[in-house]
């Protein structure tokens, strides 16, 4: 349980984040850290903070340390996994996603979805095909307008075409 004094520092944080003051927010999420290096919130937090300013090498540090602290945290290890598809560690990151998509018990929510689609995206840039498009589908099982993933099923199909 985080210090009152940290918890101050973190609640002000979320005000300046929820206001858009980003680097503010970070400020104070460090503020709160220095008092309690193990408050699991405020490390996650600052990391989707970095991830707004894409800074995404220091935001993956965050989840990282979340997920140190509190292995059991799905939503570190989801965050995780989408940083290193934006970062490019498409092993990594198809890795990760499938360990979350694993523990993660709302297997209807947004989050599977999202998990699915972009575990599916690092499986493209894999070159594994046939594994994307079955998440793809999966995915689209849970919502069948979602966008990004049909288009993304398209592009499976044109690669898997040639």
């Amino acid at each position: 349980m985080a210090t009152k004094e940290a918890e101050m520092f973190y609640k002000q944080a979320m005000s300046f984040l929820e206001q858009g003051k980003v680097e503010k927010s970070i400020e104070f999420f460090n503020s709160a850290i220095e008092i309690d290096k193990d408050y699991v919130s405020a490390w996650n937090d600052k990391g989707v903070a970095l991830m707004e300013l894409g800074k995404y090498p220091e935001a993956l540090k965050c989840f990282e340390e979340v997920i140190r602290l509190e292995p059991g945290d799905n939503m570190a290890w989801y965050n995780r996994g989408y940083v290193l598809l934006i970062l490019e560690e498409y092993q990594e990151s198809v890795n990760t996603l499938d360990l979350f998509l694993g523990r993660y018990s709302k297997k209807k929510d947004d989050f599977y979805k999202y998990a699915l689609f972009l575990r599916a995206q690092g499986l493209y840039h894999l070159k594994q095909y046939d594994e994307a498009s079955k998440l793809i589908k999966e995915a689209l099982k849970i919502d069948k307008k979602f966008k990004e993933a049909r288009d993304l099923l398209e592009l499976v199909g044109k690669e898997k075409a040639q």
